[in-house]
């Protein structure tokens, strides 16, 4: 009998596009993904189609049944399980688990799929802002995250195989344990980015993430490591926003610039009102996310791990609250 296809709900992300595979009388689920061969750089389809066989044969993410980099195409396992935000306790533990297994990993390819990615949309909000001064608030984020990740390179951490991008959607739990998807932005990288981003994603509160932390460490985290998780969630709510403005379709935003606070969507929340345009919905996230980010930077949290980690003098964001306003006043 032909298979059943079954499309993923649409994402903010329109070069990758993910189908569920099944057969009526048999029992194998597979998820089959596609890569959009114009948007992606083939030696960066292998790395990421690499990841993702390594990480499902360690266990980390859906095993890997068929992946061809030259056609775009990988078939893993379907894992019955969505995200969950909150997370609840033995989740957050769970996804501790597997970043514990995946920054430990040996990994030999030195391509870096988000720093392409981070360069491209940097590059698209600094063109855009120069474009559309009512997005100042988005320059604010650039300006921020520039500086801000400045400071954090300075302190040459050892570096892991990391994720780069556990939204909420990356991370499943199927009511046994967690699982990593989506592996288009792995490289080596700072392992505490991946925790701190996960962290606010998954919505713990002060309990739970302490639970986490002492599972993923194995003891109590040190004033360094409190300091970067502070910074890195900073810098993860920046890059989101920002990338998210690098998504919105040009022709949407004309009719989008003119925001106002009701317009500013929620960190870590995707939500599309029906027949709203798809680069509507993402224009209404990178708000949310700037917001949050330049926010929490200004705090007082952010200010004492600036302190500590002796980098405040090289972090020039800026501390005076961004008007957030209607387009208009903002100009």
């Amino acid at each position: 009998m032909p298979p059943l296809v079954e499309p993923f709900p649409e994402t903010p992300t329109a070069w990758a596009q993910a189908y569920a595979l099944r057969w009526p009388d048999l029992p194998d689920r597979y998820v089959v993904r596609l890569i959009d061969a114009g948007a992606a750089e083939r030696d960066a389809v292998r790395t990421e189609f690499r990841a993702a066989r390594l990480l499902g044969d360690e266990g980390v993410g859906p095993a890997v049944r068929h992946a061809d980099a030259e056609a775009g195409v990988l078939v893993m396992d379907l894992v019955d399980g969505r995200p969950v935000r909150p997370a609840a306790r033995w989740q957050a533990l769970s996804v501790a688990d597997q970043l514990a297994r995946l920054h430990s990993l040996d990994w030999d390819d030195p391509a870096r799929l988000y720093a392409d990615k981070r360069r491209a949309a940097n590059d698209s909000v600094r063109r855009l802002t120069e474009r559309f001064p009512t997005l100042v608030l988005f320059g604010e984020a650039l300006d921020a995250f520039d500086a801000l990740r400045a400071g954090l390179r300075g302190l040459a951490v050892p570096q892991a195989l990391c994720h780069n991008d556990l939204n909420p959607g990356n991370m499943l739990f199927d009511g046994r344990r967690g699982w990593l998807i989506d592996f288009d932005h792995v490289g080596p990288g700072d392992p505490l980015f991946d925790v701190a981003t996960a962290i606010d994603a998954l919505g713990l509160g002060p309990k739970e993430t302490d639970a986490f932390l002492v599972r993923y460490f194995g003891r109590a985290v040190t004033g360094e490591e409190a300091a970067r998780l502070e910074l890195l969630g900073c810098l993860a709510l920046l890059r989101y926003g920002l990338s998210a403005l690098s998504l919105v379709p040009e022709e949407l935003l004309p009719g989008l610039v003119s925001w106002t606070p009701d317009d500013v969507g929620r960190a870590w929340v995707f939500e599309r009102p029906a027949h709203e345009p798809l680069g509507q919905s993402v224009f209404r996230l990178g708000l949310g996310f700037a917001t949050a980010g330049l926010a929490r930077l200004r705090g007082e949290p952010a200010a004492r791990a600036l302190r500590t980690l002796g980098i405040e003098a090289h972090v020039t964001a800026r501390h005076e609250r961004a008007p957030v306003g209607s387009g208009h006043a903002q100009r």
